[in-house]
């Protein structure tokens, strides 16, 4: 049982740091102007667009069945 609690401790707070170039921008004031979710038969993409004034980011999020991948923001 305790193995099973470490590992789900794990999981969620790797999560964060998978997320965490989204935050920064976030905390940048980037706002979130468009959400997508584009399925696949083992995971999911979750794809943000965020904007600050003229500057725009497009980030994905790869979403498994064990929680959170992979995150990636680019400047289009």
């Amino acid at each position: 049982m305790k193995k099973i609690i470490l590992i789900m401790l794990v999981i969620f707070c790797s999560s964060s740091l998978y997320a965490s170039e989204m935050n920064k921008l976030l905390e940048q004031n980037y706002k979130i102007i468009k959400t997508e979710l584009v399925k696949f038969e083992n995971d999911a993409h979750k794809i943000f667009t965020l904007k600050n004034g003229k500057n725009i980011f497009i980030c994905s999020v790869i979403i498994s069945d064990i929680g959170l991948e992979y995150s990636e923001c680019l400047k289009p």
